[in-house]
């Protein structure tokens, strides 16, 4: 078969993923004092304040006395997902990005249970 004489396909570059709210999600979690008690529904109408892009995937997940929450936009199946994991315990509120070993597909992924369990470091 002969090629065509037209120039070949050029495709756009896939759009960038959303950015997720590291900043805006620290800044809207509770603070728990010591000694308090985490209410998860404190925490999901922080995440709804935030607005998210469609495109964020969000979970939450009480266990132990404290609440685990994974924001997550779909990777591509070869790079580092992109995740923010959070956790909000009595006298502890953390936001961080998992190591991007931990992120690289077949390894520990990005996961509700690892913001409940960090996996160390």
């Amino acid at each position: 078969m002969d090629c065509p004489d037209s120039p070949p396909l050029a495709f756009a570059p896939p759009p960038e993923p959303p950015r997720l709210p590291h900043e805006e999600l620290r800044a809207r979690l509770p603070r728990v004092p010591e000694g308090g008690r985490v209410d998860e529904a404190e925490v999901r109408r922080a995440l709804a304040g935030l607005d998210l892009h469609p495109a964020i995937r969000s979970e939450v997940k009480t266990e132990g006395g404290q609440v685990g929450v994974l924001l997550s936009v779909k990777g591509n199946g070869v790079d580092a997902q992109d995740c923010l994991l959070a956790r909000v315990g009595p006298g502890d509120t953390e936001v961080w990005v998992p190591p991007r070993m931990q992120r690289m597909p077949g390894e520990g992924g990005c996961f509700v249970a690892a913001a409940l369990a960090p996996q160390p470091q």
